[in-house]
């Protein structure tokens, strides 16, 4: 076998094993009650960790890869910036192993979604078909939750002396949000709107369809608004998309629709400057909770940090900071839930975090997959109320998202790699995807 045809092969099996990470991540998080409460039945909770383990390995390649061989600035730079999140976060929150194993998990599912640079999770069939279980799993789960009381609710499980909790019964209003076999409401809605997005190319329209009335059905009953509102943005942008005949036209509008969609990222600073400290309620009732997440959930934390750690407004405050692994460490006290995930992790990654949004409107162009770019608009949507860290899956797709500026030298080539090349699949003609 040639020089050539052995690394082909090694690339193929690195993403072949990248996709069973992406999957393996998709359905733990997807499926985290069924999953906590099996594991626990036979003790072998320690499995629960598997997809981090693998999630752990793809960081060593994917730094590798953007540092040695692509030589790639961005990566090189963002690597770097997270090794530097690391040790900031040690110093700060004064992290013990546990805690710093938590802060450096919470940040590593998003290089699994970087190094989709150029590539597609659903590009081999068996990786589709998982993923639809996954989506028709976490339909049913949501519509039974209502009529049954599934045993997972309340359980907690304990794996290197970390308690978590396998499923929580929420309210909202007095309405109860149901999180299916999930066992957590947000994450149950994100699951079935991604996975949905992801697959959707491949359905015909008359299946799409069909399918809507029923994905909306179980979003409204994990009464989860903002996932409610994304995937009605998505079917709007589905007939938009499909009333264009030519390809060129889809990818451009999309594409516009994408870099545009960054204009939210800075709608929370701009409400912050414009409207915080003002109480929001003395104009109308129904914005008090719009006045109570400026002043205390966005601008809290920064606020804290400019008062003990000035610098840490420049440089960060670490991985974790201001997300779950905080809550773990000496400074839980000064924990805010900081529902942005821009916010949270401009808080972990500092300025150079700014600069690495700011160029990803640039690689917008670079990214061909319609899926990619109708998850970069919603995304962008979603992502202005919910942080996206915790569910390892929801940091993973914001990732995989934003892998475009990943791929730069390989775009510039004059002649596309294997991996830029169309792939043919069916339902390449139906839906968004059309050519």
């Amino acid at each position: 076998m040639s020089d050539v045809a052995s690394r082909d092969r090694g690339r193929d099996h690195l993403f072949i094993f990248l996709v069973v990470t992406f999957l393996a991540f998709a359905i733990r998080d997807g499926l985290t009650g069924v999953l906590r409460y099996s594991l626990s039945i036979i003790r072998l909770d320690v499995l629960w960790f598997i997809p981090d383990f693998m999630c752990f390995a793809i960081v060593g390649i994917f730094a590798y890869q953007q540092i040695f061989v692509k030589r790639n600035l961005i990566g090189t730079l963002f690597v770097v910036n997270f090794i530097i999140s690391l040790i900031i976060a040690t110093i700060f929150m004064q992290l013990d192993t546990l805690t710093f194993l938590s802060s450096l998990k919470s940040l590593t599912p998003i290089f699994v979604g970087f190094a989709f640079y150029n590539r597609s999770a659903t590009e081999f069939r068996w990786a589709r078909v998982v993923l639809i279980l996954v989506l028709i799993l976490s339909v049913i789960g949501v519509l039974l939750n209502p009529y049954m009381e599934y045993p997972w609710v309340g359980l907690t499980t304990n794996a290197f002396g970390v308690e978590r909790t396998a499923g929580k019964l929420w309210w909202a209003s007095g309405e109860v949000r149901y999180g299916g076999f999930a066992g957590d409401s947000t994450m149950a809605a994100f699951t079935i709107f991604t996975v949905y997005v992801l697959l959707s190319p491949y359905f015909s329209r008359v299946v799409n369809f069909m399918m809507w009335p029923v994905l909306a059905w179980a979003i409204y009953v994990t009464t989860s608004k903002t996932a409610l509102g994304v995937i009605g943005i998505y079917f709007v942008l589905y007939i938009a998309a499909m009333l264009l005949r030519d390809r060129a036209q889809k990818l451009g509008f999309l594409q516009g629709l994408a870099r545009l969609s960054f204009v939210l990222v800075i709608m929370p600073p701009i409400l912050i400057l414009a409207f915080g400290g003002f109480d929001l309620s003395n104009v109308s009732n129904l914005l008090s909770s719009m006045s109570d997440r400026i002043d205390n959930t966005w601008r809290g934390p920064f606020l804290t940090i400019a008062e003990i750690f000035p610098l840490g407004l420049l440089i960060g405050c670490g991985a974790g900071c201001y997300a779950y692994p905080m809550t773990y460490t000496s400074l839980s006290d000064l924990y805010f839930p900081l529902d942005n995930f821009y916010m949270t992790t401009y808080m972990m990654l500092g300025f150079p975090f700014a600069i690495f949004v700011i160029m990803q409107v640039y690689f917008v162009k670079y990214c061909k997959d319609v899926a990619k770019l109708s998850l970069i608009v919603l995304m962008n949507i979603y992502t202005v109320t919910v942080q996206c860290y915790g569910p390892s899956f929801a940091t993973l797709m914001v990732g995989y998202v934003f892998s475009a500026a990943f791929a730069v030298q390989s775009v510039r080539r004059s002649r596309p790699s294997p991996s830029q090349r169309p792939l043919p699949h069916r339902g390449r003609e139906a839906g968004i995807a059309a050519e």
